[in-house]
């Protein structure tokens, strides 16, 4: 249900957090060749599937986007009607949306060039496995690559410099329709509709079901990101509508089904279980209470910087020990730096442009009459 002035759900950072770790332990798993038959099948067989897929983590981010903007509209429209839905008001969220994500990916997008420049020699050996042998530091930068990048507009494996910047490219684009989403107060049903439609384009377009990350080329790259549209519209739809708390035995119910949906990984599965933890965390019980833990919280406060330096490390340290061929021991050493480097991102570079976005406002003379009061 819509507040007209809803309370941050810290709840939601920790579960933000929890999946950015994931994502950096994936790709951590993904650079080590040869693991024992028992750890692959832990993290394909049970609920630790979510680090062997690591795509689950990023659906969540997706749902939960759609969730926490759209909730954080409604709010504002509510007590301002009409300072949403106008020219202006868009264009300033526009800004400030490009402001908040832009400024952090090009902090990474820079940190991954000067790391290539010290230490990159050649390409890894063509048997490394994962992203880091296939779509990092295949060849060494140049500026227009850098700025395709810093832009958002690589297609492929164009994130030569960081490859999970690919999630950015779709979280931009459909943020900036969020707003549109206001429009469909009342109405769920049409807004899901539209939003399979975009899932229909994707699969139309020829991008796997329940694999597509990005388009072979620029153009594909938005058919992509319609297919990314149902995990953002059912957040949206979470914070639109009137959803009761659960009880105790829904809460149960919720929690197997997220177990189970977590094995299962695919992409529908995962939405709806994003949806169930969303409405697990704001229930007053043990599992919000977990997430309220300092450590957790600490990490949903690093989660998206967190999320943007991993990757340049883990290519770091491949390329600095790619003689002693020990990927273990890279990957050790790249989730380890990941923390504190993600810490001083998350200080120096997206906190202040938290701070330069809230200044972005529409002008005063175009807002509409009684959104001052």
């Amino acid at each position: 249900m819509t507040t007209t002035s809803p309370r941050r759900l810290v709840e939601l950072d920790s579960l933000r957090g929890i999946a950015a770790l994931i994502v950096v332990l994936h790709h951590a798993y993904l650079s080590i060749p040869d693991l024992p038959a028992w750890v692959d099948w832990l993290l394909d067989a049970t609920p630790l599937r979510l680090v062997g897929a690591g795509r689950p983590a990023v659906i969540f981010f997706f749902v939960l986007s759609g969730y926490v903007l759209t909730r954080a509209l409604a709010a504002q429209e509510a007590r301002q009607p009409g300072s949403v839905m106008n020219g202006p008001a868009w264009a300033s969220y526009a800004a400030q949306r490009s402001v908040r994500l832009g400024l952090p990916v090009l902090a990474s997008l820079v940190l991954s060039a000067v790391l290539q420049l010290l230490i990159w020699e050649a390409p890894l050996p063509a048997e490394t496995p994962g992203l880091v042998g296939v779509a990092t530091w295949a060849k060494m930068w140049s500026w227009k690559g850098f700025t395709e990048q810093a832009l958002l507009l690589s297609s492929g494996n164009g994130f030569q410099l960081n490859p999970v910047l690919w999630s950015l490219v779709h979280e931009w684009r459909i943020a900036l329709l969020l707003p549109f989403v206001l429009l469909f107060r009342g109405r769920l049903a049409p807004l899901m509709a539209v939003a399979l439609v975009g899932a229909a384009v994707a699969r139309l377009a020829g991008m796997p079901e329940g694999d597509v990350a990005l388009g072979s080329s620029l153009l594909k790259t938005f058919a992509a990101t319609a297919g990314f549209l149902p995990a953002f519209a059912v957040g949206a739809a979470l914070a639109l509508g009137r959803v009761r708390r659960l009880d105790d035995s829904q809460a149960l119910a919720a929690g197997i089904a997220v177990l189970v949906m977590a094995m299962a990984a695919h992409d529908y599965g995962v939405i709806l279980a994003s949806a169930l933890l969303i409405l697990l965390a704001q229930r007053d019980g043990r599992f919000a209470y977990a997430m309220r833990r300092p450590a957790l919280l600490w990490l949903g406060r690093i989660s998206f910087s967190l999320y943007l330096v991993h990757m340049p490390l883990l290519a770091a340290a491949n390329h600095l020990l790619r003689d002693q061929r020990v990927p273990e021991v890279a990957a050790l050493i790249a989730v380890a730096l990941s923390f504190p480097v993600a810490a001083l991102m998350c200080r120096w570079v997206e906190m202040p442009a938290h701070r330069l976005a809230r200044r972005i406002k529409p002008s005063a003379a175009r807002v509409p009459a009684g959104a001052e009061a």
